[in-house]
C-alpha cells in the first residue's frame, strides 16, 4: 500500500513537471502587430423628427423604429483611436402640428381650394415618411485618455450622408367622408360643434405630399437631401470580438421639406415661421458590433525548443544542501542535514529512514522497520500480515506510511522482464500480473522467497511501468 501511495505521488509530480515544461514550449503572448480588418454592426433604435411639424411630445426616445446596417475600419497611424464608419439607415419619421393643420384648413376654405373633382379640400399637417439614408462618419474614441484596452469607452463622430424620403399626408378621416375639425380647445372632432365626437387620425396617410403641395400651393421639391450626422455614445466591450454600442445621433438635413412645411408656406397660411433652419431628426440606438476578421490580440507560440538560462538553472539550489536542483533527487532536504551526492539525506543502514531521524541507525540489511527506523519483530510483522485480506469499505481505508523515504528513479527497458523478476512471472507470459505481484508480496512476508524490501519496492515500480 505504501508503494502504491508513493507511486501515485511520484506520478503526480511527474505530470506537474511535464505541464511546466509544456507551458514553456506553448506560450500565449501579446500580438504587438495586430492587423485590424473591417467590422460589421447591426443597430435598432428610434427616429424622432425635429422639424417644423412636430408631435406634442418630442424626445429622442419617442419616435418610430429605425434599423441600420454598417461596417467600420480603423484608420490613421495610431491604431484603435480613429475609425471610419459606413452605414445605411431605413425607417420612418412622422409628425403633426395642431396649429398648422387648423391654418391649412382655414386657408383652403378662404380660398375655395378644391380637388380635381370640385370637392373642397381639408388638408392637415400630419405626415409620415419612409426614409433611406446612407453615409460615412469619422469617429474618435478618446483612447488618449481612457487607454486602448478599456472595456468601456466613449466616442464621438461626425460625417456626411444622403437621404431619400417619400412623405405622405393625411387629408380626411373615415375613408374621406367628412373632415377633421380642429377646435380652439385643442381637440380634433368629427364636426364643427364643440359637442361633436373627439376623433383621432385614421392612420391612413393616403396622399403623396408632393401632390398636395403641387396642387394647393404650386410648390415642388426634390425628395433627396444631403445630411450631416453627428453622434455620441459609449462602447461596452463584451469580448475581444463583440461590443455593445449605445448612442444618439443628430442628423441635420439640407432640406426644409421633410414635413412639407417651410418658411414660405407658413407665411402663406398666416403663421409666423418657427425658425429658419432646415429639418433635423435624431436616431437613438443600440448596436451590436462584430469583429470577425481581425487578427487575435494574443498569439500561441508552439516552440520546438526551450530557451533556458543554463547559468541560472545549473546553479539553482532551493534547499541549500550544496547539490543543485538539476541533480538533486531530494530537493526539499531540511536545513543542516548531511546529504549524499544526489542530495538525499544519508542512510547508513539503507533501511529507508534517513540517519537524522533513524532511532536504530544500524539495523540489519533487509530488515523491516517502522517510521523511526526501528526493526519490527516477527510478532509485529505477523500481526500486520494477519490483517491482510480483511474486507473494508473504501471510505474506512487509511494509508499510514511505515517510513519517510526518498525514492530514486530506475529506468526499465519496455517489454523486457528483468532477470531478478522472472521467477515472479509464474505463467511465463513475459508480463507480471497484479495477482502475481500480490502473491510475491505475500511470499515475502511469509519468508517463502529471497527478495529484500528493496526488491519488493523495485518490483512494485516495475509493475506499474511495464
Amino acid at each position: 500500500m505504501l508503494s502504491l501511495l508513493l507511486l501515485g505521488t511520484t506520478a503526480q509530480a511527474q505530470k506537474e513537471e511535464e505541464d511546466y515544461w509544456g507551458s514553456l514550449l506553448d506560450t500565449v503572448v501579446e500580438n504587438v502587430n495586430v492587423v485590424y480588418k473591417p467590422t460589421v454592426n447591426f443597430s435598432a433604435g428610434l427616429l424622432s423628427f425635429w422639424g417644423d411639424v412636430r408631435n406634442n411630445i418630442n424626445a429622442p426616445l419617442n419616435g418610430n423604429l429605425g434599423l441600420r446596417l454598417g461596417a467600420s475600419t480603423y484608420v490613421g497611424k495610431q491604431k484603435q483611436l480613429y475609425k471610419m464608419n459606413f452605414f445605411a439607415t431605413y425607417g420612418t419619421i412622422s409628425g403633426h402640428d395642431f396649429d398648422v393643420s387648423q391654418k391649412l384648413q382655414e386657408y383652403c376654405l378662404a380660398n375655395n381650394i378644391a380637388d380635381e373633382n370640385g370637392n373642397q379640400l381639408y388638408p392637415t399637417s400630419a405626415f409620415r415618411s419612409q426614409m433611406f439614408q446612407a453615409g460615412i462618419t469619422f469617429e474618435y474614441n478618446f483612447g488618449h485618455w481612457f487607454g486602448i484596452a478599456r472595456r468601456f469607452k466613449p466616442f464621438v463622430y461626425a460625417g456626411v450622408g444622403i437621404m431619400y424620403f417619400t412623405p405622405r399626408v393625411n387629408y380626411n378621416y373615415l375613408d374621406k367622408i367628412g373632415r377633421y375639425h380642429f377646435h380652439s380647445d385643442g381637440t380634433m372632432r368629427d364636426g364643427a360643434s364643440i359637442t361633436s365626437n373627439i376623433i383621432h387620425f385614421d392612420d391612413n396617410f393616403e396622399t403623396n405630399q408632393q401632390s398636395r403641395l403641387g396642387f394647393i400651393f404650386e410648390k415642388n421639391y426634390t425628395p433627396l437631401a444631403p445630411t450631416i450626422p453627428v453622434g455620441v455614445g459609449f462602447d461596452f466591450y463584451l469580448s475581444e470580438r463583440v461590443n455593445l454600442r449605445v448612442g444618439v445621433e443628430l442628423n441635420y438635413t439640407f432640406s426644409d421639406m421633410l414635413d412639407g412645411y417651410d418658411t414660405d408656406l407658413a407665411k402663406r397660411i398666416g403663421l409666423t415661421p418657427k425658425n429658419s433652419i432646415h429639418d433635423m431628426f435624431t436616431y437613438s440606438y443600440f448596436s451590436m458590433n462584430f469583429d470577425l476578421f481581425s487578427d487575435s490580440k494574443t498569439i500561441l507560440i508552439e516552440r520546438m525548443f526551450i530557451e533556458i538560462d543554463f547559468d541560472e538553472l545549473l546553479l539553482e539550489d532551493q534547499d541549500a544542501d550544496w547539490v543543485t536542483d538539476v541533480a538533486d533527487l531530494c530537493p526539499d532536504t531540511p536545513d543542516g542535514i548531511m546529504v549524499d551526492s544526489v542530495g538525499c539525506p544519508l542512510d547508513g543502514d539503507m533501511d529507508g529512514v534517513a540517519d537524522y531521524i533513524d532511532l536504530e541507525p544500524n539495523t540489519p540489511a533487509g530488515a523491516v522497520v517502522d517510521e523511526n527506523g526501528v526493526q519490527l519483530s516477527e510478532s509485529q510483522l505477523a500481526s500486520m500480515y494477519s490483517k491482510i485480506g480483511k474486507a473494508a469499505k473504501r471510505k474506512e481505508a487509511e494509508v499510514i506510511p511505515l517510513a519517510k523515504i526518498w525514492t530514486r528513479n530506475i529506468t526499465y527497458t519496455p517489454g523486457v522482464l528483468p532477470d531478478k523478476f522472472k521467477s515472479v512471472d509464474r505463467d511465463g507470459d513475459g508480463y507480471i500480473s497484479f495477482e502475481e505481484l500480490l502473491q510475491t508480496i505475500n511470499d515475502f512476508f511469509d519468508d517463502r522467497n529471497a527478495f529484500t524490501i528493496d526488491d519488493i519496492n523495485e518490483l512494485n515500480s516495475f509493475f506499474f511501468t511495464q
